[in-house]
């Protein structure tokens, strides 16, 4: 720091112990001698700011008292001396101060002796050849540069953004300890749930739509809104009932898959929202409906072809108009047709999904529950034989085959209604299901042995051996004893655990080990049943011990169970 003062002035020798010392640097000018305060640079208990020189000029007789912690050169504003006796400051140009901040933390390097030098000579010089006002006295207005003039460049906006970026990040954690975090998590949170409308939009909703007309798809789109996002029963309701007075408005067939999975959506959207018995309302009236379709549309058919049959003469059309009528005609009747099988396969879909609903928590309802199980299997067993009236497929092997229930569903409905049965402790009529579903399942599985036959193969041991624990009188229609019974049932209960040995992963599931389990246990109770309480006991123990090894809890305790009857005994 340099302070240019008239050099026939004193100065106060306190100055010296804070690291400030006066020198005279050049001879005297019109306005008086001029001498440099100059602070030493290698003193570092303060730091002299970005200023390096100051300059005084002596236009008056003498100067005020001035603190020197204006010009940064110390810190304490205790400290102020009289200058000189005589002068006064009257101009003071700031110009060199405003391109650096007060204090900084690094000390602007120093210039060499001469470079100084010649800087002060040009001021000195100028101000002797300035125009004189004030009675004579200079009037001095410029600033002394220590440094060339340095060239400006302009910077890129991508740079000035970078550049703003790393000043605001400086200390923003700090600054902000609570709203930061804060900020952050609501940003992703509002990332994630985006992700998620989007993924549901993706996933579940636009699939939905491409086969549907657009004012059908946009009232079908605020419906699964009110279903899958924001659960609102009326407004889903309203939504899609709109959707199906829309689908028939735009001529969409009545009984299609998309005007019926509109229905089934429905009913759906009514369980999803606690609603059962309107859902089960839902499913009985579009059964209903979609039945008397079936068979409405059946017997004209079979009216139809009987009229041709009939027919023995043959008339050729040549009118291109009635030959395209024609051709529309059987092709509404093959669409029909085919339409008919699929609305078929869904109307039992829908018996299975009422016998659920009615025998659920909230309903509760047994016998419906069994009546719809009932009339779901009737009418699989009603179309397997007209099946085998016309020649047609019995049922498609192939999973795929959407036109008419597989094999391997028609088994699903018999097994359902046989565990039906089984609840209901009525075993006579369990075992015959289960055996034809058993049937299905191998023709389907053909040489491999699977999960599914041990399951069934457990079922038929269950049901035998729930018959045999129930009063057995014997007729000419069912002549089997008791003894036969008990014997039939261990040899279909060790069937299983034998066809479950074989079954290895990544085929075998959870469903071979729990029927292992029962099965054990069927053995140990049919060994009871004979009174061979040693072999019992022994089964029962094995039971428990395949339980607690997958952790069925349900095997474990009917296991226990056994056991502290058997030693009551």
């Amino acid at each position: 720091m340099e302070l240019l003062i008239p050099d026939e002035q004193c100065f106060d020798e306190s100055y010296e112990p804070y690291g400030i010392r006066l020198n005279v640097i050049s001879s005297r000018s019109a306005g008086g001698a001029w001498t440099t305060c100059e602070k030493p640079r290698n003193d570092h208990r303060r730091s002299s700011g970005a200023v390096e020189s100051i300059v005084f000029l002596n236009l008056t007789q003498s100067f005020k008292t001035y603190t020197l912690e204006h010009f940064g050169i110390l810190n304490s504003t205790n400290y102020s001396t009289s200058l000189c006796e005589r002068g006064e400051i009257r101009h003071f140009d700031t110009t060199m101060l405003s391109g650096a901040p007060r204090r900084i933390g690094a000390f602007t390097p120093r210039l060499p002796l001469q470079y100084r030098q010649a800087t002060t000579r040009s001021f000195l010089t100028s101000s002797r050849h300035g125009s004189r006002i004030n009675g004579g006295r200079p009037h001095v207005s410029w600033t002394l540069n220590r440094y060339p003039q340095s060239q400006n460049r302009s910077l890129s906006f991508a740079q000035r953004m970078r550049l703003g970026f790393r000043e605001a990040s400086k200390g923003i954690w700090r600054k902000n300890p609570i709203l930061l975090p804060f900020a952050l998590l609501s940003v992703a949170g509002a990332t994630a749930f985006f992700a998620y409308v989007t993924y549901v939009r993706l996933t579940r909703i636009e699939p939905v739509y491409h086969k549907f007309p657009p004012e059908v798809a946009d009232a079908l789109r605020t419906a699964i809104y009110y279903t899958e996002i924001d659960m609102d029963p009326q407004k889903a309701l309203d939504s899609y009932k709109l959707a199906l007075k829309t689908a028939l408005i735009q001529g969409m067939h009545p009984y299609s898959d998309e005007v019926l999975g509109i229905r089934l959506q429905v009913a759906l959207m009514l369980e999803k929202a606690g609603l059962i018995k309107q859902a089960t309302q839902v499913l009985e009236r579009t059964r209903a409906e979609s039945l008397k379709w079936v068979d409405e549309g059946r017997e004209k058919k079979a009216i139809s072809d009987k009229e041709l049959s009939g027919k023995t003469e043959t008339i050729e059309i040549n009118d291109p108009e009635v030959l395209e009528a024609q051709q529309k005609q059987k092709e509404l009747e093959e669409f029909e047709e085919r339409q008919r099988d699929k609305t078929l396969k869904k109307i039992v879909g829908m018996g299975m999904k009422l016998a659920e609903l009615y025998a659920g928590d909230y309903m509760q309802d047994e016998k419906k529950a069994e009546a719809a199980q009932v009339a779901a299997v009737e009418l699989c067993l009603k179309e397997m034989k007209r099946r085998q009236d016309l020649g047609l497929p019995v049922g498609g092997v192939n999973e795929d085959n959407d036109a008419w229930l597989n094999l391997s569903e028609i088994a699903t409905a018999l097994t359902e209604l046989g565990t039906t049965y089984v609840n209901q402790e009525k075993y006579e009529l369990s075992i015959p299901l289960f055996m034809q579903a058993l049937g299905m399942v191998k023709q389907v599985d053909g040489e491999a042995t699977t999960c599914k036959q041990v399951v069934l193969l457990n079922n038929v041991a269950t049901a035998m051996a729930g018959r045999a624990q129930q009063p057995i009188r014997p007729s000419p229609e069912n002549p089997v004893t008791r003894e036969q019974l008990i014997e039939s049932a261990k040899k279909w209960a060790q069937m299983a655990i034998d066809v479950a040995a074989k079954v290895q992963p990544p085929v075998r599931d959870e469903d071979c080990d729990v029927s292992c389990v029962v099965a054990t246990y069927n053995l140990g109770e049919l060994a009871e049943l004979q009174q061979k309480r040693d072999l019992a006991e022994k089964y029962y123990r094995e039971a428990k011990a395949l339980a607690k090894g997958l952790g069925f809890d349900d095997g474990v305790d009917m296991a226990d169970t056994a056991l502290k009857r058997i030693g009551k005994k």
